[in-house]
């Protein structure tokens, strides 16, 4: 496809939708955009850019009985995040070890080395988010480790998931709630929960270990569930740079005022609500100027329904909401600003809206036609009116 036409198109950095059409060269290169009329609900804009995607325990345990590899369960993936229009994906690495929840430290290990060896293979940019439970003995060897056999970690987070730091308002709240998400009986979370009391008296000692392992490796540190301004001074002071999922308005405006990037879900926003009751609204932060950038968290084509429904609420302009999906999380990990200009080579996901969901039609990287769908045919310029 050499003709990208009748498309608002938002081409990135923040600027302006326009009515246009999109031409390509025989490289994929942007030879030309033309003002034209737009065909309503005909988009294009940059690859999205996801710093959270953590589904691979769940993706690679489709029945109780069936576990599938780490390799073939990314290449799934890699068809579904190219689908939802997602061009860069930071997958998540549990460093945690919890044999109740499924969860070991070489399974975190072995998700580095497999997106390591798949990457050139791959249709989309793929990352590793490197979540690390300070709570839990061998994290730090266990990150040194990974670190040593990748050079695609892109974030680390610190994470702390006990009674003490907890998203939900209510210890019956966080019984009840890993119950139900891990598969195991509220006592056995209590025996979880006791377990990382013990053994998380040295947990400030690892978050310290954790944020020099990535900032001498020049990786970005996250923070992770902070409630308040406090948390967030604090995980400045180890030199976090993103704030992800703040649990309060006071902890993202704050991180936003610091200069953090705080990352929130794209399923909030989709939903309309958090899976912790009494958190902070996506919509809200946005309105309040107090959300940077929206990642999938657990559920791909969140990214772009998130999209559509902020633009819907007005909760922010359409070229900001684009920007909280694409240029500022790339910006996070470095990846180089999504743009759609004269000159560059082509990276664009064009969405069709006519079915009343948001549906990618085709998806471009590096001037390459990844993917297409039949909705993806070019429509004549001429014959529509403008859908701005």
């Amino acid at each position: 496809m050499r003709e990208i036409l009748g498309v608002c198109l938002v081409s990135g950095g923040g600027g302006p939708p326009e009515a246009a059409n999109v031409l390509l060269d025989d490289e994929g290169r942007v030879s030309q955009i033309e003002p034209a009329p737009a065909e309503p609900g005909r988009y294009l804009i940059p690859p999205l850019v996801d710093l959270h995607l953590d589904v691979l325990r769940e993706r690679r345990r489709p029945r109780a009985t069936v576990e599938l590899g780490i390799p073939e369960t990314l290449l799934d993936l890699d068809a579904e995040c190219t689908g939802a229009g997602i061009g860069t994906v930071c997958v998540a690495a549990r460093f945690e070890e919890e044999p109740a929840k499924g969860i070991r430290l070489e399974e975190a290990v072995a998700v580095c080395r497999a997106v390591q060896t798949l990457a050139p293979v791959l249709l989309a940019d793929w990352r590793v988010h490197a979540r690390v439970e300070v709570t839990d003995e061998g994290v730090v060897e266990s990150l040194t480790e990974a670190l040593q056999s990748t050079d695609r970690v892109s974030l680390v987070s610190a994470m702390e998931h006990s009674f003490e730091k907890s998203r939900f308002a209510t210890t019956a709240e966080h019984r009840r709630f890993y119950a139900e998400d891990w598969g195991v009986s509220e006592e056995e979370v209590d025996t979880m929960m006791a377990r990382k009391r013990t053994i998380g008296r040295s947990k400030e000692l690892r978050r310290a270990q954790v944020a020099g392992l990535a900032l001498s490796q020049g990786i970005a540190l996250a923070s992770h569930d902070d409630a308040s301004a406090e948390e967030v001074d604090r995980a400045i002071r180890l030199g976090a740079t993103v704030c992800e999922f703040p649990l309060t308005m006071q902890a993202a405006l704050h991180a936003r005022s610091a200069g953090m990037t705080t990352v929130l879900g794209a399923p909030n926003a989709l939903r309309g609500k958090s899976t912790s009751p009494g958190n902070l609204l996506v919509a809200d932060a946005v309105e309040a100027g107090a959300c940077g950038a929206l990642c999938s968290d657990y559920l791909p084509h969140s990214m772009l329904g998130a999209l559509f429904a902020l633009h819907s609420r007005r909760a922010a302009p359409l070229s900001r909401i684009v920007e909280m999906l694409s240029g500022s999380p790339a910006a996070v990990i470095g990846a180089g600003r999504p743009w759609i200009r004269v000159g560059d080579l082509l990276d664009g996901v064009l969405v069709e809206t006519s079915s009343g969901l948001p549906v990618v039609a085709a998806i471009w990287r590096t001037g390459r036609l990844r993917m297409a769908r039949g909705v993806a045919a070019p429509v004549p310029s001429e014959s529509v009116a403008s859908g701005l």
